[in-house]
């Protein structure tokens, strides 16, 4: 049985498009958090920490995801 994941895991060594980093640098800001969530830009298939890096906090299925700096650039 094929899960949600299965095909969509992310690579742990994939860093975020905007901060360039695989863990948030604000996140030792919030102790209390212990997973952070990833959105995948629909336009550069790039990957954002989400509430870190942009300012969107959910990403819904099926929903369009531009990142900050595809934003710029439209």
């Amino acid at each position: 049985m094929e899960t949600d994941t299965d095909d969509d895991e992310l690579d742990d060594r994939v860093p975020c498009c905007v901060c360039k980093q695989i863990t948030p640098p604000d996140l030792r800001l919030h102790p209390h958090l212990k997973i952070v969530n990833w959105a995948q830009c629909d336009k550069c298939d790039g990957w954002e920490h989400l509430a870190f890096c942009t300012t969107v906090r959910v990403v819904r299925r099926m929903s369009e995801f531009v990142c900050p700096k595809c934003e710029v650039e439209a």
